[in-house]
């Protein structure tokens, strides 16, 4: 409680001094009368406003699983509470019509680093961010489990005691579950007490194997394995659709161009459509452009991608080392069957044949490049694949995401991934 009242007195100070940096970002010094002492006037209901949002949004609960938890918490609060200030300002306006609205934006951005930054120095100090996880069962985690965490261990048959247990960030299962009751009780701790669920790699592997093989009893699957709480998968999917849609709208001339030049040069559709394995193993239809000549796999059949393919036709291996022929696969990310981010989508007759291409790896949304793209080569071989993709399964986010997006650029140009 009283870690919570420095909190608030610290973060008290900081948004007054959050105000008076934007008005010298904005004026200099001295700050004109005329525009400053509308906030004089008003500084006890700003702050008053700012601290209540703050509140709302948890920035001071007792403890946070993660300095990025706290973040989006301080970035919530603050922006709200940005928006009721302009209002409540907008209000008297008649009293304080002078208040610069350009303050209130140049605060928000001041305010979001110092009071995350202080904040989060003083919750580490009084170790309060660290994630509580549960793993639930004998078997290996396989390091899903960061270094960074409070864990306890529970056998199988204590899954009932979970409910009790003071707050839980994660729990990890390391067994195979097959009470019905018992599934619909991580369904609750999930829904209600928004406990993150996952599953160890051998686990998801048996869940996985028994749905292709017709068990929908495993739908579980789409509801705990590689999700991440609702707001990161929202921005994530916001980003998934608004890069998609730009990148769209600059890529139709050439999208055009690609289509004529493929057309003219060799017999056979513009658009390849071929079905590849999604998340839980769902089969859908990926586009790109076809770079091979028609029919490539009549005589060989599937075999996998390769630098030096003779199949390849002139413009298909120029329009390969740009990675222009995936540009079509905007139109899967859109349709909701890709993500910008994730393991590359693999072809249910390779996923049958190699077994590194199952189990955790289909346990998010393919994607159109991942860590094995940025990091290695086009013809990886699929037991490499694995490691990146395991790596990026365990600590999938919207900021990793963009991360990857930003390592594709020098990825693509140097002729690097995929």
């Amino acid at each position: 409680m009283h870690r919570r009242i420095y909190l608030v007195f610290l973060d008290i100070i900081l948004i007054n001094a959050g105000f008076a940096l934007a008005f010298l970002v904005r004026y200099g010094f001295p700050f004109p009368e005329a525009n400053f002492l509308p906030y004089k006037d008003s500084f006890v209901f700003l702050t008053a406003i700012y601290i209540s949002t703050l509140a709302v949004f948890g920035v001071y609960q007792s403890r946070f699983k993660s300095s990025w938890e706290l973040f989006k918490r301080v970035f919530s609060g603050l922006f709200v509470g940005t928006l009721l200030g302009v209002s409540f300002v907008y209000v008297f306006r008649i009293k304080w019509g002078a208040f610069p609205t350009s303050v209130f934006a140049v605060s928000f951005f001041i305010n979001l680093l110092l009071i995350f930054k202080f904040n989060q120095l003083i919750l580490k100090v009084s170790k309060r961010i660290k994630k509580e996880v549960i793993i639930l069962g004998q078997g290996d985690v396989d390091d899903i489990v960061g270094k960074k965490a409070n864990v306890e261990r529970k056998r199988i048959e204590q899954i009932r005691e979970l409910p009790v247990c003071s707050r839980v960030d994660e729990i990890v299962i390391s067994e195979k579950i097959t009470n019905a009751k018992d599934l619909n009780l991580l369904l609750c701790l999930q829904r209600k007490l928004k406990t993150e669920i996952l599953f160890s790699p051998s686990v998801y592997v048996q869940l996985l194997s028994e749905r292709m093989n017709g068990n929908f009893s495993t739908d579980v699957l789409n509801t705990f394995v590689g999700r991440r709480p609702d707001l990161d998968e929202f921005f994530i999917a916001a980003l998934d659709i608004s890069v998609s849609l730009i990148l769209l709208i600059i890529a139709v001339v050439p999208m055009l161009f690609i289509s004529i030049l493929t057309k003219i040069t060799s017999k056979g559709p513009v658009i390849y459509k071929q079905k590849r394995a999604g998340k839980d193993g769902k089969v859908f239809t990926l586009y790109k452009f076809r770079t091979m000549v028609k029919d490539a796999e009549k005589e060989l059949g599937p075999v996998l991608a390769k630098q030096d393919d003779l199949r390849v036709t002139k413009i298909g291996k120029f329009l390969r080392i740009a990675r222009l022929d995936e540009l079509p696969q905007l139109i899967n990310v859109i349709k909701g069957d890709m993500s910008l981010v994730g393991p590359r989508p693999e072809r249910p007759h390779f996923v049958k044949l190699h077994k590194a291409l199952q189990g955790l790896r289909l346990a998010v949304k393919p994607g159109l490049t991942g860590i094995a793209q940025v990091r290695s080569f086009y013809d990886l071989h699929p037991k490499h694949k694995i490691k990146y993709d395991y790596l990026y399964i365990q600590r999938r986010s919207f900021l990793l995401n963009i991360y990857i997006i930003l390592q594709t650029i020098p990825a693509v140009l140097s002729r690097k991934g995929w």
